[in-house]
């Protein structure tokens, strides 16, 4: 009967049980002294604390600001990756860019024009294109990208998010970092074009799977061949370059372990964020694409994240 009076207003259970026994309590004492005017005058007071409370509640969830997220694909994939993890994030809340780094999906830029410092310029106008500091995450080649990036405009940076990520120290491609892998299934399935500007993965209605994404579904990894583009070699080659204390200023890092990984494996994850003091660090089990797999719970671990 209270709740007719104020239809449109949210209460928060608890405040309504505790206050709705304080009200009974407050009728039953006024029935035997006789006093309707003093319980009327307690029942609205009551009520208006309850109200004034769940009201506050719901004004501190709504004022949570939300920072803005930049997606960073990773090789031999492109922005559709993150199709799902974008549409999730937007349900939540987050404004959501997701970069399309040249040389990938649908961009026609020729292989020996693509670079490392262009994937960082890229993903540099999608930070710059927020007036605040973003979280930034990247997945694959895309650690690499956005470590650079985060030495680069370390005030762009609030969080640096690493989804099976590499990490290059400085000097260091990933390249060199991929070689250190030895129990990676990439490295012995690659192939070059003719004028090595080109690694594509041989017989990769077999491979790409098995090597990507070997938990996901029959569609998922079909939806991925259909896709699949060889790799421009530039870029992962190229070292980074950056200074220590200009990475350490961008912002907080954080690790997604990709625990069934057959591209980066768990354990190589591990040393990478090991060496670049990540302590706070999170597990899922997956293949190495678990925006495909494991779309779910891997924007659920984003959000904790986010909100930590």
């Amino acid at each position: 009967m209270v709740l007719m009076f104020f239809p449109k207003l949210k209460k928060h259970p608890i405040l309504i049980k505790n206050n709705t026994m304080k009200i009974l309590k407050t009728m039953k004492k006024s029935k035997m002294n006789s006093q309707p005017l003093k319980t009327i005058s307690k029942l609205f007071l009551l009520l208006f604390t309850t109200i004034s409370s769940a009201s506050c509640t719901n004004d501190d969830n709504a004022n949570i600001k939300k920072s803005p997220v930049v997606l960073v694909h990773g090789a031999w994939q492109a922005s559709y990756v993150w199709d799902q993890t974008e549409k999730d994030l937007k349900a939540a809340g987050y404004n959501v860019t997701v970069v399309k780094l040249p040389g990938h999906g649908d961009d026609t830029t020729p292989a020996y024009q693509v670079s490392f410092q262009a994937y960082v310029d890229e993903v540099k106008k999608a930070v710059n294109a927020y007036n605040e500091p973003v979280i930034l995450i990247g997945h694959s080649l895309g650690g690499a990208v956005i470590t650079q990036t985060a030495a680069e405009v370390p005030q762009k940076i609030k969080k640096l998010i690493y989804v099976a990520g590499f990490i290059p120290q400085s000097g260091k491609s990933v390249l060199d970092y991929s070689q250190m892998d030895v129990a990676s299934l990439l490295p012995p399935s690659l192939k070059l074009s003719d004028d090595q500007t080109l690694a594509g993965i041989v017989n990769p209605e077999v491979n790409l799977p098995k090597i990507f994404a070997q938990d996901a579904t029959d569609a998922q990894k079909q939806f991925l061949v259909s896709k699949y583009k060889a790799e421009p070699t530039i870029p992962l080659g190229t070292p980074l370059t950056y200074k220590t204390e200009d990475y350490n200023l961008g912002g907080k890092k954080y690790y997604i372990f990709t625990t069934a990984d057959n591209t980066i494996t768990y354990n190589f994850q591990q040393k990478m964020a090991k060496e670049a003091g990540i302590t706070d660090t999170y597990t899922i089990n997956s293949g190495h694409s678990p925006f495909i797999s494991k779309s779910a719970e891997l924007t659920k671990l984003i959000k904790e994240i986010i909100t930590k």
